[in-house]
Protein backbone atom coordinates (compact mmCIF):
# COMPACT_ATOMS: atom_id res chain seq x y z
CA UNK A 1 0.00 0.00 0.00
CA UNK A 2 0.88 3.57 -1.09
CA UNK A 3 1.20 5.54 2.46
CA UNK A 4 2.31 8.58 0.48
CA UNK A 5 -0.68 10.57 1.21
CA UNK A 6 -1.16 9.13 5.03
CA UNK A 7 -1.78 11.89 6.98
CA UNK A 8 -4.10 11.27 9.99
CA UNK A 9 -4.98 8.56 12.98
CA UNK A 10 -8.36 8.39 14.33
CA UNK A 11 -9.77 6.76 17.39
CA UNK A 12 -12.57 4.45 16.89
CA UNK A 13 -14.48 2.12 18.88
CA UNK A 14 -17.41 -0.10 19.04
CA UNK A 15 -18.96 -1.12 22.27
CA UNK A 16 -19.05 -4.79 21.38
CA UNK A 17 -17.12 -5.50 18.59
CA UNK A 18 -14.53 -3.93 16.35
CA UNK A 19 -15.77 -1.01 14.41
CA UNK A 20 -15.98 -1.19 10.78
CA UNK A 21 -15.06 -4.65 10.54
CA UNK A 22 -17.93 -5.63 7.64
CA UNK A 23 -16.23 -3.55 5.32
CA UNK A 24 -13.38 -5.03 3.08
CA UNK A 25 -11.11 -3.42 0.94
CA UNK A 26 -12.47 -1.46 -1.74
CA UNK A 27 -15.70 -0.75 0.00
CA UNK A 28 -17.21 2.56 1.35
CA UNK A 29 -18.84 3.52 4.53
CA UNK A 30 -19.34 6.55 6.83
CA UNK A 31 -16.35 6.95 9.42
CA UNK A 32 -18.11 8.60 12.93
CA UNK A 33 -17.05 11.59 14.30
CA UNK A 34 -18.35 11.83 18.32
CA UNK A 35 -20.64 15.28 18.15
CA UNK A 36 -19.31 18.00 21.24
CA UNK A 37 -20.77 20.59 22.61
CA UNK A 38 -18.42 23.40 21.35
CA UNK A 39 -19.14 22.46 17.08
CA UNK A 40 -15.29 21.51 17.19
CA UNK A 41 -15.65 18.15 15.89
CA UNK A 42 -17.95 19.35 13.58
CA UNK A 43 -15.25 21.95 12.00
CA UNK A 44 -13.00 19.46 12.13
CA UNK A 45 -14.42 17.19 10.41
CA UNK A 46 -15.68 18.86 7.74
CA UNK A 47 -12.46 20.62 6.75
CA UNK A 48 -10.29 17.20 6.37
CA UNK A 49 -9.28 17.17 3.04
CA UNK A 50 -10.68 14.90 0.46
CA UNK A 51 -8.37 12.13 -0.74
CA UNK A 52 -6.03 11.84 2.83
CA UNK A 53 -5.55 8.56 4.15
CA UNK A 54 -6.31 7.94 7.71
CA UNK A 55 -5.40 4.76 10.02
CA UNK A 56 -7.88 4.02 12.43
CA UNK A 57 -6.71 2.81 15.87
CA UNK A 58 -9.43 0.81 17.96
CA UNK A 59 -9.45 -0.59 21.36
CA UNK A 60 -12.01 -3.49 22.49
CA UNK A 61 -12.65 -5.30 25.77
CA UNK A 62 -9.34 -7.58 26.33
CA UNK A 63 -7.32 -5.77 23.64
CA UNK A 64 -4.41 -3.16 23.67
CA UNK A 65 -5.26 -0.26 21.23
CA UNK A 66 -4.66 -1.68 17.74
CA UNK A 67 -4.05 -0.22 13.94
CA UNK A 68 -7.37 -2.05 12.07
CA UNK A 69 -7.69 -0.05 8.61
CA UNK A 70 -6.18 2.77 6.70
CA UNK A 71 -9.28 4.40 4.98
CA UNK A 72 -9.28 7.42 2.12
CA UNK A 73 -11.46 10.32 2.33
CA UNK A 74 -13.73 10.01 -1.02
CA UNK A 75 -15.78 13.83 -0.48
CA UNK A 76 -15.20 17.45 0.41
CA UNK A 77 -16.85 17.91 3.74
CA UNK A 78 -19.49 20.08 2.13
CA UNK A 79 -20.71 17.29 -0.23
CA UNK A 80 -21.11 15.14 3.27
CA UNK A 81 -22.19 17.72 5.67
CA UNK A 82 -25.41 17.92 4.09
CA UNK A 83 -26.08 14.16 5.66
CA UNK A 84 -25.18 14.82 8.79
CA UNK A 85 -27.79 13.89 11.35
CA UNK A 86 -28.21 16.12 14.90
CA UNK A 87 -27.69 13.12 16.79
CA UNK A 88 -24.17 12.59 18.62
CA UNK A 89 -22.95 10.60 16.03
CA UNK A 90 -24.66 11.75 13.70
CA UNK A 91 -21.40 13.85 11.97
CA UNK A 92 -19.56 11.41 9.35
CA UNK A 93 -17.13 11.44 6.54
CA UNK A 94 -17.56 8.97 3.30
CA UNK A 95 -14.35 7.03 3.18
CA UNK A 96 -13.20 4.20 1.19
CA UNK A 97 -11.16 1.20 2.59
CA UNK A 98 -7.42 0.59 1.81
CA UNK A 99 -5.98 -1.72 4.28
CA UNK A 100 -8.12 -3.71 7.22
CA UNK A 101 -6.38 -6.08 9.77
CA UNK A 102 -7.18 -9.46 9.57
CA UNK A 103 -9.90 -9.65 12.28
CA UNK A 104 -9.89 -13.36 12.62
CA UNK A 105 -6.30 -13.20 13.77
CA UNK A 106 -6.13 -10.71 16.61
CA UNK A 107 -2.46 -11.66 17.53
CA UNK A 108 -1.21 -10.39 14.11
CA UNK A 109 -3.06 -6.80 14.01
CA UNK A 110 -0.42 -4.32 14.53
CA UNK A 111 -0.43 -2.87 18.08
CA UNK A 112 -0.77 1.23 17.87
CA UNK A 113 1.88 1.83 20.61
CA UNK A 114 4.73 -0.62 19.31
CA UNK A 115 4.59 0.59 15.48
CA UNK A 116 3.57 4.24 16.22
CA UNK A 117 5.98 4.64 19.12
CA UNK A 118 3.88 7.47 20.69
CA UNK A 119 1.53 7.32 23.93
CA UNK A 120 -1.38 9.69 23.41
CA UNK A 121 -4.34 10.49 24.90
CA UNK A 122 -7.94 8.94 23.21
CA UNK A 123 -10.32 11.64 24.59
CA UNK A 124 -11.81 12.07 21.37
CA UNK A 125 -12.87 11.40 17.94
CA UNK A 126 -11.03 13.71 16.40
CA UNK A 127 -8.46 12.59 13.54
CA UNK A 128 -4.64 13.34 15.02
CA UNK A 129 -2.27 15.02 12.46
CA UNK A 130 0.51 12.00 11.95
CA UNK A 131 3.11 15.04 12.17
CA UNK A 132 1.99 15.93 15.65
CA UNK A 133 4.92 17.01 17.91
CA UNK A 134 4.00 13.47 20.37
CA UNK A 135 4.89 11.39 16.94
CA UNK A 136 7.50 13.25 15.21
CA UNK A 137 9.64 13.08 18.87
CA UNK A 138 9.70 9.62 18.15
CA UNK A 139 10.20 9.66 14.41
CA UNK A 140 11.86 13.10 13.75
CA UNK A 141 10.39 12.83 10.14
CA UNK A 142 7.36 12.28 8.38
CA UNK A 143 8.85 11.05 5.53
CA UNK A 144 10.71 8.14 8.47
CA UNK A 145 7.06 7.20 9.89
CA UNK A 146 5.95 6.62 6.41
CA UNK A 147 8.47 4.56 5.52
CA UNK A 148 7.71 2.76 8.71
CA UNK A 149 3.98 2.45 8.08
CA UNK A 150 4.29 0.82 4.51
CA UNK A 151 6.42 -2.08 5.95
CA UNK A 152 3.33 -2.68 8.63
CA UNK A 153 0.77 -2.07 6.11
CA UNK A 154 2.10 -4.49 3.32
Amino acid sequence: MDCSRLEYIKNVNDDGDWAYESYPIGAYFPLNFKKNNDGGVDNHAFNLPKGSLIILSQKRSGYERLLTHVVELVNEGSEDKPQWETDTWGIFRWVKVHWIADFNNPSRIPLDKKEMRANWGWFDTKAKLLSSPSLMEQWVSIDKLKAHLEEVFN
